[in-house]
């Protein structure tokens, strides 16, 4: 009996064995071809939708909706990677429409690909789209378009010449002759823009152009040039600087003052030369950089009593005399406390 059913089994298991493997077979291949089935719809979609998509990109809509979704494709096509990206961005950013033209500037801003790059200095150069949105695109790019704006400096258009020589900044190691020769530019706010990024170079040539501007006859000019000079030149500018402190225009005195506190306890002695300045404002912008680089705590310390000192409290006011000499009484008792 037992025979029986081992002989019955084994009989079982023979047959059993082949028809389980060709079923699993059966069904993991039925199952690799419905994937690839609709592996093959989905590519076929996106393949249909990105036709969809091109045709819209390429479009000429007629209301704002249609304008949306033509910007709507070109975004969508962008991030996609897909190829036809370049030719549909490029009529996007010479529309004279403002709503293209800034969603391309964007789309190129976010793709940053060489093309990209010189697709937006080409707007800079020419006038494409908002220049002020252009430049922002550009500057968060960097370090790729540095090179790719030196030419712009010799732009005949003072707005170009302006907008490259401010986005330079970050590239200490370009254009610096050029940038120097534009401190004597014809149009201010190039001058002013040359001013400030040259406050990132070095020598001799950058330090003389940068006190000549200090004489300019544009306040802003003056002002970017003190903010910069100190940086460049160093306490040997402090004399120049000082003398601003009675500068006209107060954006150019409180330009001084900050380059000032910058060259710290070394530009005392040409501040205090101001002490004595007819300018009331003058004598006062003077004490507070004395008070802000330590020199009158330390002079209070040091020698209360000083001809020096009274002439400062005299320049600062009141409320001067008042502030440094109740910290002078909260360092005393400090010390007592130490």
């Amino acid at each position: 009996m037992d025979a029986l059913v081992s002989r019955v089994a084994i009989a079982v298991l023979v047959v059993a064995v082949p028809a389980w493997t060709v079923a699993s077979l059966t069904l993991v291949l039925g199952r690799m071809i419905h994937d690839r089935r609709r592996a093959e719809r989905a590519t076929e979609l996106r393949r249909r939708e990105a036709v969809r998509l091109v045709r819209r990109a390429g479009g000429r809509p007629r209301t704002e909706l249609g304008k949306w979704r033509r910007i709507s494709a070109v975004t969508r096509l962008a991030r996609a990677g897909h190829p036809a990206t370049p030719r549909l961005v490029r009529p996007l950013v010479e529309d004279p429409d403002p709503a293209f033209s800034s969603a391309a500037i964007r789309v190129l801003g976010d793709l940053g690909d060489e093309w990209a790059v010189d697709r937006l200095v080409g707007a800079l150069k020419i006038g494409h789209g908002p220049r002020s949105r252009v430049a922002t695109e550009i500057e968060r790019l960097a370090p790729a378009p540095g090179p790719k704006l030196v030419p712009l400096l010799r732009s005949t258009n003072p707005v170009v010449r302006f907008w490259a020589a401010t986005l330079l900044r970050p590239y200490p190691e370009l254009a610096g002759d050029r940038l120097v020769a534009l401190t004597w530019d014809v149009d201010a706010n190039v001058r002013a823009a040359a001013a400030e990024t040259l406050a990132t170079r070095t020598g001799p040539e950058v330090g003389t152009a940068l006190l000549a501007c200090l004489e300019d006859s544009e306040w802003f000019v003056r002002a970017h040039a003190a903010r910069a000079v100190g940086d460049v030149v160093g306490v040997e500018a402090a004399p120049t600087i000082a003398r601003l402190l009675a500068d006209e225009d107060w954006w150019v005195r409180m330009a001084a003052q900050g380059a000032l506190r910058g060259l710290g306890p070394d530009a005392v002695q040409s501040v205090v030369s101001v002490l004595t300045h007819a300018d009331p404002v003058a004598r006062n912008g003077a004490a507070e950089v004395l008070q802000d680089v330590g020199f009158v705590d330390e002079l209070v310390r040091r020698d209360p009593q000083s001809r020096l000192l009274e002439r400062i409290y005299a320049a600062g006011g009141a409320r001067f005399r008042a502030a440094a000499e109740a910290r002078a009484e909260g360092l005393v008792e400090g010390a007592r406390a130490a």
